[in-house]
């Protein structure tokens, strides 16, 4: 079987993966400036458990929201260069997506940030909150932009005003 040429053999060849988002028949008619392409392989995004997925998205939107492309929607463009900001874990992640899965932008931000920003993360970064105190020799300015980044970091956290400042007010230090 060895002497045999290689279209011959039986063998099993691996498909080629078709494309997990569909992107309109539109951006077909434009490149990416390389710079923008820069911007964006320069702020990957990898998976990994620290790293936020929210924040991600985010920038990711201000990168693409710097360039505009004449008669390309913003979606398209999105939907486009995602792919190029993930790298790691999150690449494999999307490449074993199925074919034709993502459609629009809001499908591809709910799908990602639902893999990434998993209910532990969220439940450290609520328990975080929860347990505030101020640290020894902080400002009360400082303890309060700590919180709001806290805040900012928790993604649907679900507190009330009232609640924010309960703990925050309880979580101060006696002499402040």
């Amino acid at each position: 079987m060895d002497d045999e040429p290689m279209w011959a053999a039986d063998r099993v060849v691996a498909p080629t993966l078709g494309f997990v988002i569909t992107i309109p028949k539109t951006a077909n008619k434009f490149s990416i400036k390389g710079n923008h392409l820069t911007l964006i392989k320069g702020n990957q995004f990898d998976g990994r458990t620290k790293t936020d997925p929210h924040k991600q998205v985010h920038e990711f939107l201000g990168i693409c929201d710097i360039f505009k492309y004449r008669d390309i929607e913003n979606e398209a463009v999105r939907l486009m260069m995602f792919p190029l900001s993930l790298t790691g874990e999150a690449k494999t992640w999307l490449d074993e997506l199925n074919e034709g899965t993502i459609e629009t932008w809001d499908e591809l931000r709910t799908s990602f940030i639902s893999r990434f920003f998993l209910p532990a993360l969220f439940d450290r970064l609520l328990g975080k909150i929860r347990s505030f105190s101020q640290h020894e020799n902080e400002s009360l300015t400082d303890a309060w932009l700590r919180m709001k980044e806290m805040l900012r970091n928790c993604h649907g956290h679900n507190l009330s005003k009232s609640n924010i400042i309960k703990i925050f007010y309880h979580g101060l230090n006696e002499i402040t």
